[in-house]
């Protein structure tokens, strides 16, 4: 079955309605006598489900862990910055702002859109709503800083301004991106390792390392190497660790 894209509805009413859907959500009848019922509401639950804001049954509406970051954030950057991952993480929004930046293009206008969702990604959308998916798409992506929606007046096509510096905001947030808006996990640490030469921060970063021999036998050469991974340690710990190997002084080796 075809996707059918969010259409007839505002930017403006699905934050009314996430608004209204905080804390344990809102029952569907209650949200109806606050906002009204219709074809407005219905399109509005029908796109904040499909950007994967909400979820729902036949009487109650809850915020996914998307929509409660972009309903609870702290300032108008924040939301602007959650609104964005939203787009992108859409395919269908995503995939055109993402085509747009490979071709190089300042500029999308309607029928440029069209021809991506239509032929490209084969979304199937009936001529009667893709018109008003457009606009909508345009001005939700206004919302989320990533251009600037232009209607079409004397002849000319509904367009989105692309921002300037919208391929660098899209490296940023392109990690949040993937398993659906995960903060992306820190990179692992690797042990660190103790042999002849070790670098330690703070107090022991200025102290003097002195050369050490280890005795043998005549004619025998002797190669130790100590892997450690020190991440966890207390500076004390590491401290006296490196005085068992020799490397770091004792306070008698100091002042002699």
């Amino acid at each position: 079955m075809a996707i059918l894209l969010p259409y007839r509805t505002d930017p403006r009413l699905l934050f009314q309605v996430m608004e209204y859907a905080k804390g344990r959500g809102i029952d569907r009848s209650l949200l109806e006598a606050r906002l009204g019922g219709g074809e407005p509401l219905r399109e509005t639950l029908n796109a904040l489900e499909q950007l994967g804001l909400i979820e729902r049954d036949a009487s109650e509406i809850r915020l996914t862990e998307a929509g409660r970051r972009l309903a609870y954030a702290t300032d108008a950057l924040e939301r602007q910055r959650e609104l964005a991952r939203v787009v992108l993480s859409y395919p269908p929004y995503g995939g055109v702002i993402e085509r747009a930046l490979r071709e190089g293009l300042s500029v999308i206008d309607g029928p440029w859109v069209e021809r991506v969702w239509q032929v490209e990604m084969r979304l199937g959308q009936p001529r009667n709503r893709v018109e008003e998916a457009r606009t909508f798409f345009f001005k939700l992506a206004e919302e989320a800083g990533l251009g600037i929606f232009r209607r079409g007046v004397r002849g000319q096509p509904s367009r989105l301004v692309l921002a300037p510096d919208l391929e660098e905001r899209l490296r940023v947030l392109r990690p949040l991106l993937s398993g659906g808006g995960a903060e992306p996990e820190p990179a692992p640490r690797e042990p660190a390792a103790v042999s002849g030469v070790t670098t330690v921060s703070s107090e022991l970063a200025s102290a003097p390392v002195p050369e050490r021999t280890i005795a043998a036998p005549a004619g025998a050469a002797v190669t130790i190497t100590v892997s450690v991974d020190l991440t966890a340690w207390e500076l004390e710990k590491i401290e006296a660790f490196l005085r068992l190997l020799g490397v770091v002084p004792t306070r008698r080796e100091r002042m002699a």
